[in-house]
């Protein structure tokens, strides 16, 4: 049964006039589809709004005009926030997601000049107000003897500001002179090839609670689908570069349909931090592929400008970076051992602790599995006469390190690999491709629970090999199902138990959380999946201050965990160790990785 609408829906916004007029208009279009549902609208102070005089580099850069609108959602006291898209790091709080891009104005730059001309005819050396970076980078190409000063203030403070005596120019949103029908005010507009706008800019954002039903639908219902693919694809650069307020950046999609095909044509622009290099990008792209290409572009772009993007020696780019490093306290201590002499500034983040189980392994056994290490001291191996195959070699020198010497070991990467090794030394005999295989989703170990789970299928032939093999599977709590399926989809007979549970840890040290949410961060590893699950509830409210960091995970399982959990993947380490993390965040910040 459909859930009724709430009495009144609160609406969070800023107390700007043009902040007003952007949730004064999603008001107007909530009560037109829903009349049924009133609406009111909360002013919040953002600390961006409260610190004029500051850059917003010396404030926090990150989410200074959008944070506070989501702390006062998440803590139940707002429905929904209105928020200029531009303003809008690229994650989100864990709990929190856009419900709608409803309306988009004019993306492009406009220039105001009290001397009533474009940029090129301004006097020599011209005074040009600005509080972006990304602006700053660009009319410093066309005008390089022009003199760029922090401008803050709304956007009627700064209009004024732009007329008066004490700059030449000033360069503002033309959606907010539009919107406040000062369009009249504007010199000239700048072409999304000069001035590359901002992801997202001239877009209302609508976010909301995930599980707030019925106001996320009510939200929902006011999204624009080809805003929505525009403003997702400019959003997919941002995640790939990692920008956030502070960094040079730039893009723009146009979405256009020719016969109910859409196309999206992309602009992009990425600077140095030093300003001294930009890069411009430009590509038609089927609008379905779109997001996944933005994504790719940004990580080559980084590459085109570093190491002046890095701002720091190509021969040792991970010097005194802060990386964030989460995992258990075991894989925490590897990674720091391998970071450290790098130069790295290691901030450690256990976000799970590791509980073994003793497990019984069936007599019967044909072969027994493991993924991690931690599966090791389940087993009491005295009694086991199976031989074993393991994914990496981590795992492997753990199990001799009980006297037991592997079967196999797959080089990994997760346990697709291992199964996939598993099942080509029999193929000849059972004629079952890997490819092929039909995998379940929904199989998946019990969470709480040790006892065993089996996974039957019928043998695809008659015959020797897998199909008449038990195959026992020592695995977490939250175990992937791919590997157990995969074998199981071979005719295997598969038990999974349970050999060791994953807790996440939900306490942090107040200091590292202060030093996050400031944006000092510039990377974070990955060392597992439920390493990346436990990481976004315990950062919570924090989330958007690390989207200036690039996130690493150590192979594609935890990849996908980070996808499931809407984190970006920035790299995924070749290979699926301490070392390969660290010779991946070398590359990754312009450095020649080691050969491992």
């Amino acid at each position: 049964m459909p859930q009724s609408s709430p009495a009144t829906i609160r609406i969070g916004t800023r107390g700007s006039a043009l902040a007003l007029w952007q949730a004064n208009t999603v008001r107007e279009l909530i009560q037109a589809a829903h009349p049924d549902a009133a609406a009111d609208l909360v002013i919040i102070k953002p600390e961006g709004d409260l610190d004029k005089h500051s850059s917003l580099r010396q404030i926090g850069g990150r989410g200074v005009f959008t944070s506070a609108l989501q702390q006062r959602m998440l803590a139940n006291e707002i429905d929904i926030a209105v928020h200029s898209t531009k303003d809008l790091p690229s994650l989100a709080p864990y709990g929190l997601g856009i419900a709608a891009y409803p309306q988009r104005e004019d993306a492009r730059d406009a220039l105001v000049s009290r001397h009533g001309v474009g940029l090129e005819e301004l006097p020599t050396n011209p005074i040009i107000g600005t509080s972006s970076r990304r602006r700053a980078a660009q009319i410093l190409q066309i005008r390089p003897d022009a003199e760029i000063r922090e401008l803050r203030g709304n956007i009627d403070t700064r209009l004024k500001k732009g007329l008066s005596d004490e700059f030449d120019a000033v360069i503002l949103a033309a959606a907010g002179l539009k919107r406040m029908d000062w369009d009249d005010r504007i010199t000239a507009l700048l072409p999304v090839d000069v001035s590359c706008p901002a992801p997202g800019q001239g877009a209302l954002a609508v976010e909301s609670r995930v599980d707030d039903e019925p106001v996320w639908s009510i939200a929902a219902s006011l999204d624009n689908r080809d805003i929505r693919t525009a403003v997702s694809v400019e959003r997919a650069f941002l995640r790939g570069v990692g920008g956030g307020c502070s960094t040079p950046i730039g893009a723009h999609v146009q979405i256009e349909r020719m016969h109910g095909i859409a196309t999206a044509r992309f602009w992009a622009m990425l600077g140095s931090d030093d300003g001294s290099r930009l890069e411009r990008f430009y590509a038609e792209w089927p609008a379905t592929q779109a997001m996944d290409r933005a994504f790719i572009v940004a990580y080559e772009m980084m590459r085109a400008v570093a190491p002046n993007w890095t701002g720091v020696s190509i021969g040792n780019p991970l010097a005194d970076r802060h990386i964030l490093v989460t995992g258990s306290a075991s894989q925490i201590e590897r990674m720091s051992t391998e970071l450290k002499p790098t130069g790295a500034q290691v901030c450690a983040l256990p976000t799970i602790t590791i509980q073994t189980h003793t497990v019984d392994v069936p007599t019967d056994a044909d072969w027994i599995v493991l993924t991690s290490k931690h599966a090791v001291p389940s087993v009491d191996w005295t009694r086991v006469t199976a031989p074993v195959a393991v994914v990496g070699e981590a795992t492997a020198t753990a199990l001799r390190a009980v006297g037991v010497e592997p079967g196999l070991v797959a080089a990994g990467p997760g346990g697709e690999q291992l199964a996939k090794e598993l099942i080509d030394g029999v193929k000849a005999h059972v004629g079952v491709d890997l490819a092929a295989a039909s995998i379940d989703p929904d199989i998946r170990p019990q969470a709480l629970g040790l006892t065993p789970i089996s996974i039957g299928s019928a043998p695809t032939e008659s015959g020797d090999g897998l199909c008449s093999k038990h195959i026992v599977a020592i695995a977490s709590d939250i175990a992937r199902p791919e590997l157990a399926a995969a074998l199981a989809a071979a005719g295997a007979r598969v038990t999974t138990l349970i050999g060791y549970v994953n807790t996440p840890v939900t306490t942090m040290d107040d200091d590292l959380r202060s030093r996050i949410a400031v944006g000092q961060m510039e990377a974070v590893t990955f060392a597992s999946p439920s390493s990346a699950a436990a990481f976004v509830q315990m950062i919570g409210i924090d989330l958007p201050a690390l989207s200036g960091a690039a996130m690493i995970a150590i192979g594609p399982t935890t990849a996908r965990a980070m996808v499931e959990q809407n984190l970006p993947v920035h790299a995924t380490a070749e290979e699926s160790t301490a070392q390969g993390v660290v010779a991946t965040l070398i590359h990754y910040f312009g450095g020649e990785a080691p050969q491992l």
